[in-house]
């Protein structure tokens, strides 16, 4: 695969919709165009990571492909895409074992997989026939229209006012990116910190905006104005509290708002709360802290020197590697009459989302049904 850029004209669109790592959750995709009256006079540009980690894989890209079928409407290559594509290409006994071996280990872990679902609609079952000789070459030929779909989704778009790329880019020399690896652009870790400017707004997904937040644990999307840079992912399929953000600008970038969407049930506050002024976000990709004391439902750690209760199910680990994945102490400001999304409750605390942050309310509440929110 080489580094493939289209180049767009946008300056006909009223609105620009932007929208990355959906992740096998097209019912959500699907829910935010719906809330956004998005029409033909709006562009909607996916910036890839269109499969996996999500409940219907197969379905999202099937109506990912359909989408593009109409000429405002482009999608891009994330890492993942084409992690699947390269893999499913190659038929070698021990690659066609490692891959099924983690699509097993991906239906534990989210409750699908792609290869999963392809297999299931040839009548194969991914525990008894992942040892099938020539699989993948089965695979590629019942799925020849959705791969081929993906191998020709392009790296870079660039327009008028914006680069739009799956992980980020280097440099703004694009022909020179032509020549080397897709990955690179599209697996382009803790972009946000590695100092880079633009002349154009660059927008991004593939690193969920949770990781970039030490106290406050917020999922919606992150802009750099100095340094022209949006990063979008709202870590959807990937935390149990993220959600799939959808960005609406103009051809121009001088505007900007979201959206976004998540499959939890929504409440009513009854009661006033007012925020921590001080608060801590333990993300995934920084996981380690130290154990000051376990309590019957809680724990006390410590996360960088910083002291916090975390509920007891979060600790992982044994005696001096203790673990603490995805998890903030920060209490939310709530007023009576507040509608917030509730991720979980514990020991009779709701651990909630107001406006993209997330943390906990301590008051009563009632439950909200879907058609009254």
């Amino acid at each position: 695969m080489q580094v493939t850029v289209k180049k767009q004209n946008l300056q006909g669109f009223e609105r620009v919709l932007v929208v990355s790592d959906i992740h096998g959750h097209g019912h959500l995709l699907k829910k935010l165009l719906q809330e956004a009256a998005f029409g033909t006079k709006d562009a909607l540009i996916i910036i890839g990571d269109i499969i996996e980690k999500g409940p219907d894989n197969l379905g999202t890209l099937r109506y990912v492909m359909e989408l593009a079928q109409e000429p405002n409407v482009f999608p891009l290559m994330g890492n993942v895409d084409l992690w699947r594509l390269t893999l499913l290409e190659d038929d070698s006994p021990q690659n066609q074992a490692e891959v099924i071996d983690f699509s097993k280990t991906a239906n534990r872990w989210w409750g699908s997989n792609l290869i999963g679902e392809m297999m299931k609609e040839m009548g194969l079952d991914l525990e008894k026939d992942g040892d099938r000789p020539g699989l993948f070459k089965e695979i590629r030929s019942h799925f020849g229209k959705e791969l081929g779909f993906i191998r020709q989704l392009p790296t870079i778009m660039e327009t008028e006012h914006f680069y739009f790329v799956h992980g980020g880019l280097p440099h703004e020399k694009i022909r020179e990116l032509e020549e080397i690896n897709p990955f690179s652009l599209l697996k382009n870790d803790d972009y946000l910190n590695k100092g880079l400017s633009f002349s154009k707004w660059q927008v991004v997904g593939h690193w969920p905006v949770a990781l970039y937040q030490k106290d406050i644990l917020q999922h919606g999307p992150m802009m750099e104005k100095n340094r022209k840079i949006i990063a979008v992912d709202g870590g959807c399929g990937v935390r149990g509290d993220g959600q799939l953000n959808l960005v609406i600008t103009d051809w121009e970038g001088k505007q900007f708002s979201h959206l976004y969407a998540m499959e939890k049930p929504c409440i009513r506050a009854l009661d006033a709360q007012e925020a921590f002024k001080k608060a801590r976000n333990i993300p995934y990709n920084d996981p380690a802290v130290e154990l000051v004391r376990k309590e019957e439902k809680w724990a006390l750690v410590k996360h960088h020197g910083y002291e916090m209760r975390i509920p007891l199910h979060f600790l992982q680990g044994n005696e001096g590697e203790w673990r603490c994945y995805n998890m903030t102490d920060y209490r939310l400001a709530v007023q009576p009459g507040d509608v917030l999304q509730r991720i979980f409750e514990h020991d009779g605390i709701a651990y909630c989302k107001k406006n993209d942050v997330c943390g906990w309310y301590e008051g009563r509440y009632e439950m909200i049904k879907e058609n009254e929110v």
